[in-house]
C-alpha cells in the first residue's frame, strides 16, 4: 500500500505542470535594464562625436590648397564676400595696368617668342563710331562688371593715340599711391589711388605726364570655377577674375582726398 502511494506521488509529481523559469516582473525588468543600457551606449557614442566636433572646432583651417594641375596656393578663412586689403589693393593696381599701359606690343604666341606688333581690338562706340584698345586692355576690361565694361572700353578707345599701333607712342601707367580699401557695405570698397600716365612718343623721349587720380569702386564676385583646359577667351576671363573681385565703377579722386 505504501509502495502504491509512492509511485503515484511520483506520477503526480511527473504529470505536475513546471512553473516557468522567469516571471513576467523579471522579464520586465530585463527589458528595463536593455533599454537603460542602449541609451547609455547611445549617449556615448553622442559624447565621443561632441568630443570630435569640438577637437575639429579648435584645429585651424588648413592653409595649403593643392589645384588640379598640381600647383599649391596658400589660402585663409573668409566669407564669401570677404577680401583682404592686400587682395584688394593688387588687384586694382594689376588691372589698371594692364587697362591703362598701351605699349602697342603683345608677347608672341610662340614659346619663348620675343614681342610682337599689337594689332589691338576694335571698339564700337554707342554712335557708331569705330576705335581700337591694345590687347591687354581689352583683356583686362574682364576685371570690370558686365555694365561698366563697355562704357570704360569705348572710352579708353577714344584716349589711345593712333601711334600706339604703329610703334610711334607709348603710355605707362605708375602708380604712386594706392590707398586702404574703405569698406562701402558687405562686400564693397572703395580704393582711392593717386597714379600717373606717362606719354612717350618719338617727339618727345622724356615724356608727358598726366595726372590719373581715381577713386576706384570694387566689390567681390563668386570666382570661376578653376579648369586647367579652358583656352582663348575663357581661359583669360578665368584668370582676370581669379580673385573674386570686379570693378564696378571708376570716378575722379576728390582733392581734398589726395
Amino acid at each position: 500500500m505504501k509502495a502504491r502511494e509512492r509511485n503515484n506521488y511520483r506520477l503526480r509529481f511527473l504529470s505536475s505542470p513546471q512553473e516557468a523559469r522567469f516571471s513576467s516582473s523579471d522579464l520586465l525588468g530585463i527589458i528595463t535594464l536593455s533599454a537603460i543600457g542602449l541609451h547609455v551606449l547611445g549617449f556615448g557614442v553622442d559624447f565621443l562625436q561632441y568630443l570630435t566636433y569640438k577637437n575639429l572646432s579648435h584645429k585651424p583651417a588648413p592653409t595649403l590648397v593643392q589645384m588640379a594641375d598640381g600647383s599649391s596656393i596658400h589660402v585663409a578663412p573668409l566669407g564669401s564676400l570677404e577680401r583682404t586689403p592686400e587682395v584688394i589693393q593688387e588687384f586694382v593696381r594689376a588691372t589698371l595696368a594692364m587697362l591703362m599701359t598701351w605699349e602697342g606690343t603683345v608677347p608672341s604666341p610662340a614659346e619663348g617668342g620675343q614681342e610682337i606688333k599689337d594689332k589691338g581690338v576694335k571698339i564700337r562706340s554707342p554712335e557708331g563710331r569705330h576705335g581700337k584698345v591694345t590687347t591687354p586692355a581689352y583683356q583686362a576690361a574682364f576685371a570690370l562688371s558686365e555694365d561698366f565694361r563697355k562704357e570704360f572700353l569705348t572710352e579708353v578707345a577714344r584716349l589711345t593715340p593712333a601711334g600706339v599701333f604703329q610703334g610711334d607712342t607709348q603710355v605707362i601707367f605708375v602708380p604712386i599711391d594706392i590707398g586702404n580699401p574703405v569698406k562701402i557695405e558687405s562686400g564693397k570698397w572703395r580704393v582711392p589711388i593717386v597714379a600717373n600716365l606717362i606719354v612717350v612718343d618719338n617727339t618727345n623721349v622724356l615724356g608727358e605726364t598726366i595726372a590719373f587720380n581715381k577713386d576706384v569702386f570694387v566689390r567681390a564676385v563668386t570666382p570661376p570655377q578653376y579648369a586647367s583646359h579652358l583656352q582663348g577667351v575663357a581661359q583669360i576671363v578665368q584668370a582676370i577674375r581669379t580673385s573674386g573681385l570686379e570693378i564696378y565703377a571708376i570716378r575722379d579722386l576728390q582733392q581734398q582726398e589726395l
